[in-house]
């Protein structure tokens, strides 16, 4: 057991985790949990555990310790009073073991409090940039609720739904709830007009009818303009656009999409004879309604 001490010493973790691969003795189960635990595989550990329990028993204040421990740092605290009942069931002669014992509860109690008030302050730092006049700390906020639940949330978006200056940022507060799949009927400032929806009733924004989603309409810019840097520009205004006239659609056609995206890709990207009459006549399409468009559009961006 003193080259497995050595080793781990030495942090050759892998070589531990190999030399004890097999192993039923205890002394060297307990080397290859630390292996483990060492090189963050704390799943593997617990599986270990659970496999070679009785084996480890033979020192059951190190490993009710080591086994708490690995639950409370994976927040499994349920599962840690669990664990803890079993330990505690069963008897024990020696008191350096009952004075783990008679400690862990309040161990488990005090990382969960961390934990609560660590999620606490976080949601509290979410909920005040989500009050800021700043677009960029008010996106970034609404995306961290993104992995959260939203409850906790909805005042403080509700608000941006109809009162943020910036139609972008309002259309963002909308977009979660359409992910959350919010299902209650909210007030939403549309441009200039105050409507109301239910997010989980609106179609999400990507898909275009009759053409299909983003892979698609880049597939069809690709094919057309063979160009993968015009491809992506002209998927990302046309995104940027969806998102901005959310919760509208525009109507376009194959066509139109193609003329107006690939022009303002073309006019973004500075290449030469990019010709929107041109464009226009090569699609039959109308040249003063497509003009329109592209003007109605990068006026919409420019405040994107």
């Amino acid at each position: 057991m003193d080259s497995l001490k050595t080793l781990m010493d030495k942090k050759q973790y892998d070589l531990v985790l190999k030399l004890t691969e097999n192993s039923q003795d205890s002394l060297a189960l307990f080397y290859r949990l630390s292996a483990m635990l060492a090189t963050g595989k704390s799943e593997a550990a617990l599986s270990l555990i659970k496999e070679k329990r009785q084996i480890l028993l033979t020192k059951p204040g190190i490993l009710m310790k080591i086994h708490i421990e690995i639950l409370c740092l994976l927040g499994r605290f349920d599962e840690a009073y669990s664990e803890l009942h079993y330990y505690q069931e069963l008897p024990y002669e020696n008191q350096e073991t009952e004075e783990i014992l008679n400690a862990l509860p309040k161990y488990i109690r005090e990382e969960e409090i961390k934990v609560y008030r660590h999620k606490e302050v976080g949601q509290d730092e979410i909920r005040q940039k989500l009050l800021s006049k700043n677009d960029a700390d008010v996106l970034s906020a609404l995306d961290a609720v993104r992995g959260q639940p939203i409850e906790g949330f909805l005042l403080p978006i509700f608000n941006i739904l109809t009162k943020y200056p910036r139609q972008m940022v309002r259309a963002f507060a909308l977009l979660l709830l359409v992910a959350k799949k919010y299902d209650k009927k909210v007030s939403y400032l549309f441009f200039d007009k105050l409507i109301e929806v239910v997010p989980s009733e609106l179609e999400e924004p990507f898909v275009l009818p009759n053409i299909g989603n983003m892979e698609d309409i880049s597939s069809m810019f690709q094919n057309v303009f063979h160009d993968p840097s015009l491809s992506q520009n002209a998927v990302n205004i046309l995104s940027s656009y969806l998102i901005y006239s959310y919760p509208n659609k525009p109507a376009y056609s194959r066509e139109e999409i193609l003329v107006i995206f690939g022009y303002l890709a073309k006019d973004l990207l500075k290449v030469r004879g990019n010709n929107l009459e041109e464009m226009c006549d090569e699609y039959d399409l109308d040249k003063e309604e497509i003009n329109a468009e592209v003007n109605k559009i990068k006026a919409h961006l420019d405040d994107f």
